[in-house]
């Protein structure tokens, strides 16, 4: 008895269960059919996905395997050089997308077979206990009797409702877009609480046959009979495959009763759940069923109070990983959910007659049935079903190994039925062999028998049921499953194994030597149990030794310069003013945050993109000398490089973002002086700066026209400031070998990076040149990742240090002589929080924005090159010293400009308001001062009141207004 407990309410269930409803385990004819106008089933384009014991998968096609590749599956993947080949049992399945159109299986009738194996086709006539049947792909195939179950009217597929799953784009999907994936012809999903809904025209009466697989510990919930809206209610309402800790169920719930039948342990379900429901939404009734034709249970549970009728099915992966590899709705009649006598031949007709005896065949228009009192003519057109008569040695059971089969098996005496006038129908056994892989086509066919091989044409499989083997075409093969999968012997390899990932696959194996230098290329990969395959240049993707810890997000980056930032305030407050020298002092003095820092293991950041652990020992005008194990060149132009680190703590320097932007935005005044470095200390502190030269001992750099030397001891990195221009117009032609040969990226466990053009592995080494480096090495031991087929030349996306190039403020501009006439309303700003800033004043000190809450500020953008700023001051400071008392603050801010020229000015013109520096343009960019002079009015709640462009004769009363209007006082006279 299996219990669990849900709400106020417990739910028992035991293997014996009255009731009638039927659910049943089905493998992989879920795909094909397209019967009717409308049913609904899109076709999906490209390769078939291969998945392996063990969790490996590949996308490809299927290729011919070799002379004594008998019991083998051979697989093509378009960008390895040739297949790779498997042995039979470490192959769990294949499956190819939908031809669009989807194949009708054509036919009068649908026969199931005893092992879960169906046909379509016409039966033309029976003889010696054999039916021989015409189908549209085999031709002319016999079939004993005794392997059919069960036989209904086909009519070309007019039942059918729903074939799919399809396109993912026709399903709703619940979580993020990329939630759920197509692979071949499955939707797939490995996130926790994503679901899958779909309208897929359930009738009344329906038999839906939906396959499912997993890999490790599933749980999952899959509702039949959910409404149009996709209501929760209504899946709570509805029939639910669910995972009840080690067993997988079926059930329907209401709020005071519940009824469930048992699928399968999870263990015994081994990753695949093949599930046929039968039922009548009007009256609740419902049965299970294996593929062979086993009734595991039903019941008969009706909603009163819930709409009858529901057309919709919903997964949800709740944990783990969840695959709905097919699904198929057809309307069927009431009488496939009665039970049937097994000890008998039963006929179901139309009228609702039942006649139960011995079914005879004469020909394709002629049947007729013997019962005990007489002999009844049938008219195959009128038939509903068919159940044939199996004796106790025929029942229907699950499949069973050799092992696993009793030795002894039963021969009742009377295994043949006498006719007086009819010729004697002996009743023979099924084949028995155990089934090795079970087939399904495009239309709905399946079979189930031994692969004998694979040819440019098709797959052989030597038939159970009939004992006979049957090519089926490449092209009609929907699916493939191994019945009784096994990891095979493993054997010990000599290779440093990984995981291959590349799109829509990954195998387990590992990268061996090359045994020819006329290979495609000097990349062999050995996937786990096959031969080793070469990768051809046109591969692309990466090889997995150990996971590489992600990049650092944006909120990890800004959590510790927060840290970083509470430990640097713990020092001394800086001087204010002092030029270069006490700039160079407090940033790169001698104290507690230096002192104990060591130089450790340094390493190169090249603008391509590698990171390359090295000793840098000088940088002088010829370049930059190092040495390192991985490259034989001891010497690089210093503008290929990025960022040189000195120290294991070196990482790109904690700065909020309007400080980066101050120091990446280069000043008006300096555009002829262009730093080229920023030189980070050990403690954090940072120069911008121009290198000169660097030895074992001294960095010596130029800034504003000093040149300063500074103890490299102190020095924990140096990044190159490149110019936007220039990053844009790097070279990224490729070079001429790159037409030849596969490119690899490592990434190393220090986080180190290198690239190469691969020449050959040799004993776990990867040997190769570099387009910069020239001749290359390294141990696949020392590797995390090897990203393959990339361009050496292209930087990988949120590279470290790719926010570092120097752009220019823009340059202010001089609006015509006839500006001052605008109200000060036209601009954007006005109405908005003026945006908060903090700059250093021309006098000492600071000056930050915020601080001047409950006062009327007027910022006024000027430069000493601009005419119309000139003119404009004397009149804006007049004004403003109209207002009385301290509750109006004139604040000059000057644009990119030193001090001595702007104390000049100001001597000259005999004015003297607050002036703050906006060295880098960061005020003037946020208040949109591209042309000056401009003034800003800026009220006691720190909102924007009026903006004017330019100067004019209006100016001075147009701001007098507009400074009363944000006091709310009377214009001073």
């Amino acid at each position: 008895m299996m219990s669990r407990k849900r709400g106020n309410m417990k739910i028992q269930t035991y293997l014996t269960i009255p009731g009638w409803l039927f659910a049943a385990l089905v493998c992989s004819m879920v795909t094909g059919f397209a019967m009717r106008s409308d049913v609904r089933a899109e076709g999906v384009s490209g390769l078939g996905t291969l998945r392996i014991v063990g969790g490996d998968f590949m996308p490809g096609e299927l290729a011919p395997t070799r002379e004594s590749g008998r019991g083998k599956i051979a697989w093509r993947y378009p960008h390895f050089d040739q297949p790779i080949e498997l042995e039979t049992q470490t192959v769990l399945s294949g499956s190819f997308p939908i031809p669009s159109p989807t194949p009708v299986a054509l036919g009068d009738f649908l026969f199931d077979l005893v092992d879960g194996d169906r046909v379509y086709g016409k039966l033309l006539r029976s003889k010696d206990s054999r039916l021989r049947i015409e189908t549209e792909y085999f031709g002319e195939i016999t079939i004993p009797r005794t392997s059919v179950r069960h036989l209904s009217p086909w009519r070309d597929g007019e039942a059918m409702h729903f074939t799919g799953p399809g396109a993912l784009k026709q399903w709703t999907l619940s979580g993020a877009a990329d939630s759920w994936t197509s692979r071949g012809r499955e939707l797939r999903t490995d996130k926790s609480q994503v679901s899958l809904f779909r309208d897929v025209d359930l009738p009344n009466l329906f038999q839906i046959e939906a396959e499912l697989s997993w890999e490790g510990k599933p749980d999952f919930i899959f509702a039949i009979g959910v409404d149009q809206q996709n209501h929760d209610d209504s899946e709570s309402n509805a029939y639910r495959v669910e995972v009840w800790e080690e067993d997988v169920v079926l059930l329907r719930e209401l709020p005071d009763v519940a009824e469930v039948i048992p699928l399968g342990t999870v263990a015994d379900l081994d990753g695949h759940l093949s599930l046929i429901v039968q039922c009548n939404q009007n009256d609740g009734h419902v049965v299970v069923l294996s593929p062979e034709g086993t009734r595991l249970g039903e019941f008969e549970l009706p909603a009163d109070d819930y709409p009858d009728v529901q057309p919709a099915v919903r997964l949800t992966n709740l944990r783990g990983n969840i695959s709905l590899e097919s699904i198929r709705v057809i309307e069927i009649t009431s009488e496939l959910l009665d039970k049937t006598p097994a000890a008998s031949d039963t006929v179901r007709m139309k009228d609702g007659s039942i006649h139960t005896g011995e079914l005879r065949f004469i020909d394709t228009d002629e049947w007729e049935i013997k019962t005990q009192d007489d002999v009844h003519p049938i008219r195959p057109g009128e038939v509903v079903s068919i159940h044939f008569a199996r004796g106790p040695s025929q029942e229907t059971l699950p499949h069973k190994t050799p092992e696993e089969e009793s030795p002894e098996k039963e021969s009742p005496e009377d295994e043949t039925i006498k006719d007086e006038t009819r010729e004697e129908v002996s009743i023979e056994e099924p084949p028995s062999s155990p089934s090795g892989m079970q087939v399904t086509t495009h239309d709905g066919t399946r079979l189930t028998g031994a692969l004998d091989s694979v040819s440019d044409t098709g797959m052989t499989l030597h038939v159970d049921s009939f004992d006979e083997s049957l090519e089926i075409a490449t092209d009609q093969i929907a699916r493939f499953r191994v019945l009784e999968p096994s990891p095979g012997e493993r054997e010990s390899s000599p290779f440093i194994l990984g995981r291959l990932h590349f799109p829509d696959g990954r195998l387990t194996g590992g990268l061996v030597d090359t045994d020819s230098v006329d290979t495609p290329t000097p990349l062999r990969f050995a996937p786990r149990a096959a031969a080793p395959v070469n990768l051809l240049a046109s591969f692309s993707g990466r090889m997995v030794y150990r996971a590489t810890p992600p990049p650092e997000t944006e909120k990890q980056r800004q959590a510790r310069r927060e840290r970083e930032a509470a430990q640097q305030k713990q020092a001394a407050r800086r001087a204010n003013q002092g030029g270069v020298w006490n700039v160079l002092k407090r940033a790169f003095g001698n104290n507690t945050h230096t002192s104990h820092k060591q130089i450790q293991s340094p390493s190169m950041h090249l603008r391509s993109g590698e990171i390359i652990p090295c000793t840098v020992e000088a940088i002088d005008e010829s370049g930059v000398r190092f040495s390192s194990e991985l490259t034989e060149r001891t010497l690089l132009p210093a503008n290929e490089l990025k960022v040189i680190q000195f120290t294991h703590e070196g990482h790109e320097p904690s700065i909020d973002v309007d400080r980066r932007e101050r120091l990446l935005t280069l000043p008006r005044v300096r555009k002829r002086n262009r730093p080229t470095h920023l030189v980070m200390a050990t403690n954090g502190d940072m120069l911008r700066c121009r290198m000169i030269s660097l030895s074992a001992d001294t960095l010596l750099v130029e800034s504003r026209l000093e040149k300063i030397e500074i103890d490299r001891s102190l020095v924990a990195q140096i990044i190159w400031l490149q110019d936007e221009a220039d990053s844009a117009d790097a070279d990224q032609t490729p070079p001429e070998e790159a037409a030849q040969s596969l490119a690899v990226r490592a990434i190393l466990r220090n986080r180190n990076r290198m690239s190469m053009y691969v020449e050959r592995l040799r004993d776990s080494i990867l040997s190769g040149k570099h387009p910069l480096l020239g001749k290359t090495q390294l141990k696949l031991g020392d590797v995390n990742e090897l990203l393959i087929g990339i361009d050496i030349r292209e930087n990988e996306p949120e590279q470290p240090y790719s926010l570092w190039s120097l752009k220019d403020a823009p340059e202010p501009i001089i609006p015509d002589p006839g500006g001052g006439t605008n109200a000060g309303a036209s601009s954007s700003l006005v109405g908005k929080q003026a945006p908060e800033f903090e700059l250093d004043l021309l006098e000492g000190g600071h000056f930050s924005l915020a601080d001047q809450r409950g006062q009327v500020v007027v910022l006024d953008f000027w430069a000493t090159w601009c005419g119309p700023c000139l003119q404009a001051m004397p009149m804006i400071e007049g004004v403003v010293s109209d207002f009385e008392g301290d509750d109006v603050r004139l604040v000059a801010v000057n644009l990119q400009e030193s001090s001595d020229t702007i104390r000049e000015t100001l001597e000259r013109l005999k004015i003297s308001p607050d002036v703050v520096l906006d060295i880098d343009g960061v005020a003037a960019a946020r208040y949109q001062a591209n042309a000056i002079p401009q003034t800003v009015v800026i009220d006691r709640a720190g909102v924007i009141r009026r903006l004017y462009v330019g100067g004019g004769p209006k100016l001075g009363e147009q701001l007098r207004e507009a400074i009363t209007d944000a006091l709310g006082e009377t214009p001073p006279k």
